[in-house]
C-alpha cells in the first residue's frame, strides 16, 4: 500500500504548477507506458497492478517498479477509469527546431482543450509533420489529458511553446496559412503543402496580432442538405481534415 505522503506527491503531478516544479509528468495505460519503456524517454518509476506485471513475463523493465493495489491506483490516477499501469516520467529537453523552406509545421494558436491538443499532436505525427509549434497560452503537452489523447505521439512530436508573432518574425521565409470561416475553399484553393498551417482557438478564432503574418486563409466547406446543419467543426476534427488534404497534395506533388 502506498503511504499518504507518496499518494499526495503523485497527485500533485495532476497540476501544471507541480509538474513544472518537479520537472515530472504522468503517463498512463499499457500502450503509452509500453512505448515509453521502448523509447529513450524512460520513466523514473512505474506503478502497476499485478495483472499488468504478469503480462511482462519477468522481463527486466530497466526502471523502478512498484506493485500497487487497485485502490491505490484509483487514488493516483488522472483517468475516470484507472488503467493497470502508471509511469512517472522526467520531462525531456525539447530539441531546438530550425525550419527550412520544405518544413511542414502545425501551429496551434491558443488551443486550450487538452483532448484536442493531444489529438492534434497525434494527427501531426500520423501525417508526417516535422514539428508542432504552440502559442505560450496553448495547454501544455504534459497535461495528463494531452498525454492520453496523443497515444504516444508526444514521444516523437513535443510541441515547442513560443510567442507566435516572434516566431513568425524570425522566420519570414515560412509561408503561414491559417484556417478561418472567411478563408478559401480547402478543396479548390491553390496552396503549397509546406510551411506553417495554423489552427486557432474555436471560440475566439485567429489572434488579431497574428493576422499580419498570414499569407492565405482556408476553410472547410460544409455540404449541408438542410438549412439547419451543424454549426461548425471542433478544432481537432478540422485539423484531421486539413492535415489529410495536405498529405494528399504532398503525395501528388
Amino acid at each position: 500500500m502506498l503511504g499518504k505522503n507518496r499518494i499526495s506527491t503523485l497527485r500533485k503531478l495532476h497540476q501544471k504548477k507541480h509538474r513544472a516544479e518537479e520537472n515530472l509528468f504522468l503517463a498512463e495505460g499499457a500502450k503509452i507506458v509500453g512505448e515509453l519503456l521502448r523509447d529513450a524517454m524512460l520513466p523514473v518509476e512505474v506503478f502497476a497492478l499485478k495483472s499488468w506485471i504478469q503480462k511482462q513475463e519477468n522481463r527486466d523493465l530497466g526502471v523502478e517498479l512498484t506493485v500497487i493495489s487497485e485502490a491505490d491506483m484509483e487514488r493516483i490516477t488522472t483517468l475516470v477509469t484507472p488503467s493497470e499501469v502508471l509511469a512517472v516520467c522526467r520531462m525531456p529537453e525539447v530539441k531546438a527546431f530550425k525550419p527550412d523552406a520544405q518544413s511542414l509545421i502545425l501551429v496551434l494558436d491558443s488551443v486550450r482543450d487538452p483532448g484536442n491538443v493531444g489529438t492534434l499532436i497525434r494527427l501531426a505525427d500520423w501525417f508526417g509533420f516535422d514539428a508542432v509549434i504552440a502559442s505560450d497560452d496553448t495547454v501544455e503537452w504534459t497535461n495528463p489529458k494531452v498525454i492520453q489523447a496523443s497515444m504516444g505521439s508526444f514521444l516523437r512530436l513535443q510541441p515547442h511553446y513560443v510567442r507566435l508573432n516572434e516566431f513568425f518574425q524570425s522566420h519570414p521565409g515560412l509561408p503561414v496559412i491559417a484556417t478561418e470561416l472567411s478563408g478559401e475553399n480547402l478543396y479548390t484553393s491553390r496552396f503549397q503543402p509546406k510551411g506553417c498551417f495554423m489552427l486557432s482557438n474555436e471560440s475566439r478564432g485567429l489572434s488579431e496580432e497574428l493576422r499580419p503574418f498570414i499569407q492565405q486563409s482556408l476553410h472547410i466547406p460544409s455540404f449541408y442538405k438542410s438549412a439547419d446543419g451543424a454549426e461548425s467543426l471542433n478544432v481537432a476534427t478540422a485539423g484531421a481534415i486539413i492535415l489529410s488534404e495536405i498529405a494528399r497534395r504532398r503525395t501528388l506533388a
